[in-house]
C-alpha cells in the first residue's frame, strides 16, 4: 500500500512539473513571429503587395473578355409569310385566253422567327503603347512588395529587441522585488524595535510614526513592483499570444555580452551606419522617394494629347441556332471576326492631369524632407541612448562603491551591537540603506540595459 502511494504521488508531481511548460527566448521569439497582431498584418501587407505585383505584370499581355447571352421569346415578333397564288398569276402578262383560272392556294414562304436567339462574343484587348505607364507601374509594385518585405523584417527586428528589452526589464525587477521583501522584514522588524522601545520610553512616538511611515512606503513600493510585473507580463502576453504568461514560465538570463559589445564599438561608425541606407528605416524612406519618382513618371505620362494605342480583336456569333449543336448554324446565322486599332487621349479635363503631376512632385518634396527628419531623429537618439548608457554605467561603478561602504557599516554596527555600544535600531538602519543601496543599482542597470537594446536595434 506504502509504495503504491508513493508512485502516485510521483505520477502527480511528474504530471504537474510538465504542466509548467517553460518558455525560452526562442520559443518567444517563434511565437512573437506566428502570433503577434502587428507582425502578421505587416506579413499581410507584403502578401497584398505581391498580388499587386503580379497584376502590374499582367497589364503587360492581352484581356480576353467572353460574353454570352441566350433569349426565348414567347411572341416573336415576326411570324410566318405566305404569299397567295393567284395575287403571283395576277400579276403576270398572260396572252389573251391563256391566264389560268383562281385557285385559292397560299404558298408559305417564311416559317416565321424562331424564339430562341444566342448572342456569343470574344474580345481580345492588347496595350501597344502607353509612354511608359505600364513599365513604370510594374517598377513601382516592385520596389513597394521590396518596402513591405523590408517593413516586415523591420518589425520583426524591433519586436525581438523589445522582447528582450521586456524581459531584462522583468528580471531586474524581480531582483528589485526580492529586495524589497528583504528590507520589508527589516522594517517590520524597525517598527517592532520602535514600539518596544517607546514603551520603555527610550524614543518619542514620532520616531514610532517614521519607522511605520517607512515600512508603508516599501510597501507601496512592493505594489508598484507587482503593477509593473503585470504589465509586461500582460504586453509579452499580447505580443506572444500566449494566454495568462507567467514570470515562472519563462526561463531567461541576461545577456552578459550586450553593454560590453556595445562600448567596445567606435561610436562615429555607429552613427554613420545608422544613418547610412543599411539602416532599414532610412533603407525603406529611400526606397519610397523611388516610388514617388516612378509615380511622378506615371503621372506625366497620362497628360494631355498622349494617346494610349492599343489593339483589339474580337469575334462574335449571334443568331436563333446553338452554334455546334443545332443544324445549320453556320449557314442560318451570322458570324464576325474583326481587328482594330484604338487611340484614346484626354484633351483636357479642367487642369486635373497638371495638378496630379504638380501632387507627385510634392511627394517627391516630402519624401526628401521625411528622409531628412529620419536620419536627424536617429542622430537625437543615438546621442540620447550613448548619454544615458555613460551616465548609468558610470552611477552603477558609484553604487557598488556605495554597497561597498553600506556592508562596511553593517559590520561596524553589527560589532557595535554585539558589544552593546549600538542599538538594534541603527544596525536595521544599516541593513536597509544597503538594501536602498542595491535597489538603486539594479534600476540603473536597467537604464543601462536598456539603452545598449536600443543602440543595437538602431545599428543593425
Amino acid at each position: 500500500m506504502k509504495k503504491l502511494i508513493i508512485l502516485s504521488t510521483l505520477i502527480f508531481l511528474t504530471f504537474f512539473l510538465n504542466a509548467e511548460a517553460l518558455y525560452n527566448l526562442e520559443y518567444l521569439k517563434s511565437a512573437i513571429e506566428n502570433h503577434n497582431p502587428e507582425l502578421l498584418l505587416a506579413k499581410e501587407e507584403y502578401n497584398r503587395s505581391l498580388y499587386d505585383l503580379k497584376d502590374a505584370y499582367a497589364n503587360f499581355g492581352p484581356t480576353l473578355d467572353f460574353q454570352a447571352s441566350g433569349t426565348y421569346m414567347v411572341n416573336p415578333p415576326v411570324g410566318s409569310i405566305s404569299i397567295n397564288v393567284d395575287d403571283i398569276l395576277n400579276s403576270v402578262q398572260w396572252p389573251s385566253g391563256v391566264k389560268p383560272a383562281a385557285s385559292g392556294q397560299y404558298i408559305k414562304v417564311y416559317d416565321g422567327m424562331e424564339p430562341f436567339n444566342y448572342s456569343f462574343g470574344l474580345t481580345l484587348n492588347q496595350p501597344v503603347f502607353t509612354w511608359g505607364k505600364i513599365t513604370n507601374g510594374a517598377k513601382l509594385y516592385k520596389e513597394v512588395s521590396k518596402i513591405q518585405a523590408l517593413n516586415y523584417e523591420n518589425e520583426k527586428d524591433k519586436l525581438v529587441a523589445e522582447l528582450e528589452t521586456r524581459l531584462s526589464v522583468l528580471v531586474y525587477l524581480h531582483q528589485i522585488q526580492d529586495i524589497l521583501l528583504e528590507e520589508q522584514e527589516l522594517a517590520a522588524r524597525l517598527v517592532k524595535y520602535s514600539e518596544d522601545a517607546e514603551e520603555s520610553g527610550m524614543i518619542l512616538h514620532q520616531d514610532v510614526v517614521d519607522a511605520k511611515i517607512q515600512a508603508k512606503e516599501i510597501d507601496l513600493a512592493i505594489q508598484g513592483i507587482k503593477e509593473q510585473v503585470s504589465n509586461q507580463l500582460i504586453e509579452l502576453s499580447r505580443q506572444t499570444g500566449i494566454e495568462n504568461l507567467q514570470w515562472e514560465q519563462i526561463e531567461y538570463s541576461l545577456d552578459e555580452e550586450l553593454v560590453p559589445q556595445i562600448f567596445e564599438r567606435d561610436r562615429d561608425e555607429m552613427m554613420e551606419k545608422a544613418l547610412s541606407g543599411e539602416n532599414k528605416n532610412i533603407k525603406m524612406i529611400l526606397m519610397l522617394q523611388n516610388v514617388n519618382e516612378l509615380a511622378t513618371k506615371i503621372s506625366k505620362a497620362s497628360l494631355y494629347y498622349k494617346p494610349d494605342i492599343g489593339l483589339q480583336m474580337s469575334a462574335s456569333y449571334g443568331g436563333s441556332r446553338f452554334p455546334f449543336f443545332e443544324p445549320n448554324w453556320r449557314r442560318k446565322d451570322d458570324y464576325t471576326m474583326n481587328i482594330s486599332i484604338g487611340i484614346k487621349t484626354t484633351v483636357w479635363d479642367g487642369g486635373k492631369k497638371l495638378n496630379d503631376v504638380a501632387r507627385k512632385i510634392s511627394q517627391e518634396a516630402t519624401g526628401s524632407i521625411n528622409v531628412d527628419s529620419a536620419r536627424s531623429t536617429i542622430r537625437k537618439t543615438i546621442s540620447e541612448q550613448w548619454n544615458t548608457a555613460d551616465i548609468s554605467k558610470i552611477k552603477v561603478e558609484y553604487q557598488d562603491l556605495k554597497i561597498e561602504t553600506a556592508l562596511s557599516k553593517i559590520q561596524q554596527q553589527t560589532t557595535l551591537y554585539e558589544n552593546g555600544v549600538a542599538s538594534e535600531s541603527d544596525l536595521i538602519s544599516a541593513k536597509i540603506q544597503w538594501c536602498n543601496e542595491r535597489i538603486e543599482k539594479a534600476q540603473q542597470e536597467l537604464s543601462l540595459v536598456t539603452a545598449c537594446y536600443t543602440l543595437k536595434i538602431l545599428s543593425m
